[in-house]
């Protein structure tokens, strides 16, 4: 490297203007201290001298790098794609870079990121749990060490952490009064794990919906799967086996639609006609799909975004825990349309 395109360093810059180190430092931080003359002349230098600032040198003193650690369980998906572009926007107009690291739906894997983001001295965490988690003792230890952590999309239960979440019950119940507006009177739910708060908190708003409709609650209707194509196709499977096959699926997430959906067209069923299907997804494609697919967009970028937003919040001091709930947005297609909608 040569002596021009060598990064200076804070001393360079002291020594050719004959001022110190922390003169220096203060002047570049803008410090009202320092004469406007002092500041002016110490920018010129180190725009000319090429400087820029160390922020591995800064983090030694004051612990922290400018950065946001997120932790997601399925990185490759568009949903979760969409929620870190939302965070990376958010977090780059306020001056923070993004490492993420994904947890591959494995509790253990996790806790791993966990650790791993607290060594490279982040100033806090958004994370979305996995299907496994269920003993939460690695968030508490960072809140105890007033690192702050804010859930995307899936969060716990818990009072002292922030979450944005859906309005996960809402979508849930008006998805279940769409399809009994259609004629559908044997509703059936396709739900993730049952540990995941979002899982059971869209199962209360299903329920409540067949109450307000005064239609009947059957457990067999309810059928949980593990977050993957494989699982749930054999949910699927199993509902369409049952002797009251059900006219109409309810999917809680992206990959439990398709599955639905794959599994459907396998064994010869038409959608609508047969059974009418509409599910949790912010993927686009799902409008060219044959049929094309009846959705409840999340807004997964806003998500990430708001997450983004309320951890700058708690790093910069304001450590009031805050749940913020987004608005989903219902798009009727034609896997779910029996009838004309006025």
């Amino acid at each position: 490297m040569t002596e021009q395109n060598r990064h200076a360093s804070l001393k360079d810059i002291a020594a050719r203007l004959g001022l110190s180190i922390a003169t220096v430092s203060r002047a570049l931080k803008g410090n009202p201290a320092i004469s406007k003359a002092t500041r002016e002349k110490v920018m010129q230098a180190a725009s000319e001298m090429n400087y820029s600032k160390n922020f591995i040198a800064d983090s030694l003193r004051s612990g922290q790098l400018p950065l946001i650690g997120v932790i997601v369980p399925h990185a490759v998906t568009l949903f979760y794609s969409s929620v870190l572009d939302g965070i990376e926007h958010m977090a780059a107009q306020e001056g923070y870079a993004v490492i993420s690291m994904n947890s591959h739906e494995n509790y253990y894997e996790e806790c791993d990121n966990t650790r791993n983001l607290r060594k490279l001295h982040v100033a806090g965490i958004i994370a979305s749990v996995t299907q496994q988690t269920a003993d939460f003792s690695h968030f508490d230890s960072l809140a105890a060490e007033q690192l702050p952590v804010v859930f995307v999309a899936r969060d716990i239960p818990t009072c002292i952490h922030s979450s944005v979440t859906a309005d996960c019950a809402e979508a849930a119940h008006r998805a279940t009064f769409h399809l009994a507006e259609q004629g559908c009177r044997r509703i059936a739910i396709l739900c993730g794990p049952g540990r995941l708060k979002m899982v059971t908190d869209r199962k209360h708003g299903y329920i409540e919906a067949l109450h307000d409709l005064r239609m009947p609650v059957k457990p067999e209707y309810v059928a949980y799967s593990d977050i993957n194509t494989e699982a749930a196709m054999a949910a699927t499977e199993r509902l369409l086996a049952l002797p009251e096959r059900p006219d109409a699926i309810l999917a809680l997430n992206d990959t439990l639609l398709f599955a639905a959906m794959k599994t459907i067209k396998r064994n010869g069923l038409s959608m609508p006609s047969d059974i009418a299907l509409i599910g949790f997804s912010d993927v686009e494609y799902a409008e060219y799909t044959s049929p094309a697919l009846s959705t409840i967009e999340d807004q997964s970028r806003l998500m990430g975004e708001t997450a983004c937003r309320i951890l700058i919040s708690h790093i910069k001091g304001n450590m009031k825990p805050i749940k913020e709930i987004i608005p989903t947005i219902q798009k009727i297609r034609e896997s779910s349309l029996k009838k004309k909608e006025a």
